[in-house]
C-alpha cells in the first residue's frame, strides 16, 4: 500500500494476494452503508488500476507457491516415460525416430510434478539458431516447471535434433504475449 492523501482513493494490495480499496473519507448513511461515486472517467481509472492490482495479488500469491515449492525437495528417481509407461532400463526410449525425436521422453511422475513449481508453466520455447518454436506436452513442460535442471537438451521441431539447454544453451522460453523469456533450464 502507499501513502494517501485526504478524500483521495487508494488500490493497493495486503501482501496475502488479495485487491484492497480504501478511502480514508468514506462515511457511512444511515444504514451504516458507505458509498463512493464517480464519474464515469473515474470508474474506468478505477477498473483499469483494479485490473493492475489484480495482476499484482496473483503474481504474489503464485511466487509465493513457488517459495513453498522450493522448500521441497526434488524426486528425480521418480520418473516415467510421457506415455506413463516405465523408463526402460536398456534406454531404448532414446532410440532416434525417423523425424529426429526420441521413441520416448522421461518426465517427473504426476505426483512429483504436484508437490509444486519452482518456475511459471511454459509450454513453447524458440530456438536461438533457427527462431522457430517448438512446444511441449504438458508433462514435459511440468517437469520443467517442477525441476529446471531436470534436463539437459532439448528438442527443436525445425531442425529435428537435440541441442544444449541452460545457461550456455540455444534455447529461450517463449512467452504467452510472445516476448522471450530466460533460457530453457535456468
Amino acid at each position: 500500500m502507499t501513502e494517501i492523501a485526504k478524500n483521495t482513493l487508494e488500490v493497493g494490495t495486503n501482501g496475502e494476494g488479495e485487491v484492497v480499496v480504501n478511502h480514508p473519507d468514506l462515511q457511512p448513511d444511515e444504514n451504516g452503508v458507505g458509498h463512493i461515486i464517480f464519474s464515469p472517467e473515474q470508474a474506468r481509472a478505477l477498473a483499469f488500476l483494479l485490473q493492475q492490482k489484480a495482476h499484482s495479488a496473483e503474481e504474489e500469491i503464485i511466487e509465493k507457491r513457488r517459495q513453498e515449492a522450493a522448500k521441497i525437495p526434488v524426486d528425480r528417481s521418480a520418473q516415467i516415460l510421457t506415455d506413463g509407461s516405465p523408463v526402460p532400463k536398456d534406454r531404448s526410449h532414446t532410440k532416434l525416430r525417423t523425424d529426429g525425436m526420441q521413441e520416448g521422453y522421461v518426465v517427473l511422475t504426476p505426483e512429483e510434478r504436484s508437490k509444486g513449481f519452482v518456475r511459471p508453466y511454459r509450454d513453447a520455447y524458440r530456438h536461438l539458431k533457427c527462431g522457430k518454436i517448438t512446444t511441449m506436452s504438458r508433462s514435459i513442460s511440468e517437469t520443467y516447471a517442477r525441476d529446471p535442471a531436470f534436463y539437459s537438451g532439448t528438442f527443436c521441431t525445425t531442425c529435428g535434433g537435440h541441442f544444449p539447454i541452460g545457461e550456455d544453451g540455444e534455447f529461450v522460453w517463449y512467452e504467452m504475449d510472445g516476448t522471450t523469456g530466460p533460457k530453457v533450464g535456468t
